[in-house]
């Protein structure tokens, strides 16, 4: 069975993601990694910008179900990835299989903004948003029952360390 982290940017699904493959001694996929891969362009900005958010998704779904082939990894996945249709779909057939446990990593909306703030990272802009926190409220308003309805395992991550969740996470494995 695959685990599958689940959430908006800023939750912590990659150092959570390799904290927890470290303690369950399981390969750790970074999804956004991959796709960014199968691109010329060097950040994950430049191929939004220069082939486009539609391009990006379709290469995200190809990748997920690439890595879906594989079992017992620890899959951190692009917190959009979800919404794309034939990613849902995929990874719900894979939920339903019984190969794969989604975990959502929630966070309240101002520690996501500090933490987007301290590390803003290889991100395109995600809506004509006008500050960082309508972004992270609007992005989250839409994500969040989409995040819900997938996940298996809900873990508030506001207040807690890396450290902290993974070992909350490892016990609840398979």
């Amino acid at each position: 069975m695959n685990t599958l982290l689940i959430g908006p940017r800023g939750c912590g699904k990659s150092l959570v993601g390799q904290r927890l493959a470290e303690i369950s001694c399981r390969p750790f996929v970074e999804l956004d990694n991959c796709v960014l891969a199968m691109f010329a362009e060097k950040s994950v900005q430049e191929v939004w910008e220069l082939q486009g958010e539609i391009a990006w998704r379709m290469e995200e779904v190809k990748q997920l179900a690439i890595t879906l082939r594989e079992d017992r990894q620890i899959v951190s996945l692009g917190g959009g990835t979800v919404t794309i249709d034939d990613a849902f779909e995929l990874i719900k057939d894979e939920q339903d299989a019984g190969r794969a446990k989604l975990i959502y990593l929630c966070c309240e909306i101002p520690e996501l903004v500090r933490r987007l703030k301290n590390a803003p990272g290889d991100r395109p802009a995600l809506s004509d948003a006008q500050t960082p926190e309508e972004e992270v409220t609007n992005v989250l308003s839409q994500r969040d029952p989409i995040y819900r309805s997938l996940a298996d395992i809900v873990i508030d991550v506001t207040n807690i360390s890396v450290d902290e969740a993974a070992t909350k996470l490892a016990g609840r494995l398979d």
